[in-house]
């Protein structure tokens, strides 16, 4: 089923495969970027100009649509309230336009006693990443108290390579022994649930 679909961060990394894969499913995508020209035309694509802290350019991209996708990403170890500022700007946005459907990429690291982190991920790269994944907590828990259908897609390790199509996705909890996916997986992941509907008001981890 063809549904139009608003990306945000659709210029990222993970974004613009997204954006690439739910083309290819047949879906009509709306890219919304603060920067329209870091956005590739192509067919069924419309690019609009939009800031995700920003409810009000929020609110003139949303109408119409049936979900909206969020794959914004801090450009380093700081969010600097990115994730949290954009869930009150988007949930304010998805209200005033009557879109329910929300789904939002976080991380493995947002559960701090996730019994399957292995030791090096909870000794070395959760302390780095402490500050984002406090953020993208924030994030969920503004979502979580709103009347959104929301989908909060945690991916471990992202990684730029052929995707294996062999993840494993299990809810608030990494797969054990998983420490990484591709970020093809997680867009499929992500284009497969707007149709599927299965993981509403649910955290899948994915993992391979």
């Amino acid at each position: 089923m063809s549904i139009d679909v608003v990306v945000l961060g659709a210029a990222g990394r993970t974004g613009r495969l997204i954006v690439t894969e739910a083309l290819r499913s047949g879906h009509r995508v709306t890219a919304a970027v603060r920067n329209p020209t870091s956005v590739q035309p192509a067919p069924g694509l419309r690019v609009e100009r939009a800031d995700v802290r920003d409810p009000d350019s929020l609110r003139a991209v949303i109408p119409g649509h049936d979900a909206v996708v969020c794959a914004i990403g801090a450009p380093g170890s700081r969010a600097g309230n990115l994730y949290s500022d954009g869930a009150r700007a988007i949930v304010a946005a998805m209200r005033a336009t009557g879109v329910e459907r929300f789904l939002a990429i976080t991380s493995v690291g947002v559960r701090h006693d996730d019994p399957h982190h292995s030791w090096w991920y909870r000794g070395l790269i959760r302390p780095l990443g402490r500050d984002l994944y406090a953020d993208m907590a924030r994030m969920e828990d503004i979502v979580r108290g709103s009347d959104l259908d929301w989908t909060f897609v945690r991916p471990t390790y992202l990684q730029d390579r052929e995707p294996t199509g062999t993840y494993r996705a299990t809810d608030n909890s990494t797969p054990a022994g998983g420490w990484r996916i591709t970020r093809t997986d997680v867009a499929r992941f992500i284009v497969d649930e707007l149709d599927a509907h299965r993981w509403s008001r649910r955290a899948p981890s994915l993992a391979e």
